[in-house]
Protein backbone atom coordinates (compact mmCIF):
# COMPACT_ATOMS: atom_id res chain seq x y z
CA UNK A 1 0.00 0.00 0.00
CA UNK A 2 1.82 3.24 -1.39
CA UNK A 3 -0.54 5.57 0.86
CA UNK A 4 -3.54 5.37 3.13
CA UNK A 5 -5.20 3.31 5.20
CA UNK A 6 -7.89 -0.01 4.82
CA UNK A 7 -9.33 -1.69 8.17
CA UNK A 8 -7.55 -4.27 9.42
CA UNK A 9 -10.17 -7.52 8.34
CA UNK A 10 -10.11 -5.84 4.60
CA UNK A 11 -6.49 -5.70 4.70
CA UNK A 12 -6.64 -9.34 5.40
CA UNK A 13 -9.07 -10.20 3.02
CA UNK A 14 -6.43 -8.15 0.09
CA UNK A 15 -3.31 -10.32 1.32
CA UNK A 16 -5.40 -13.42 0.95
CA UNK A 17 -6.39 -12.47 -2.37
CA UNK A 18 -3.32 -11.84 -3.19
CA UNK A 19 -1.62 -14.53 -2.34
CA UNK A 20 -4.19 -16.86 -4.23
CA UNK A 21 -3.46 -15.05 -7.29
CA UNK A 22 0.44 -14.49 -6.96
CA UNK A 23 1.15 -16.47 -10.28
CA UNK A 24 -1.43 -14.88 -12.35
CA UNK A 25 -0.44 -10.92 -10.48
CA UNK A 26 3.20 -11.46 -11.45
CA UNK A 27 3.34 -12.47 -14.76
CA UNK A 28 0.67 -9.78 -15.30
CA UNK A 29 3.12 -7.26 -13.55
CA UNK A 30 5.97 -9.40 -15.60
CA UNK A 31 4.16 -9.15 -19.30
CA UNK A 32 1.84 -6.18 -18.98
CA UNK A 33 -0.80 -7.96 -20.13
CA UNK A 34 -3.33 -7.50 -17.51
CA UNK A 35 -6.95 -9.67 -18.10
CA UNK A 36 -9.72 -9.83 -14.80
CA UNK A 37 -9.17 -11.95 -12.32
CA UNK A 38 -11.90 -13.21 -9.61
CA UNK A 39 -13.41 -10.30 -6.82
CA UNK A 40 -12.55 -10.73 -3.11
CA UNK A 41 -14.84 -13.09 -1.49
Amino acid sequence: MMEGDLPLRAQKMVVEWAQLYQRELLEMWNTQQFHKLPPLR
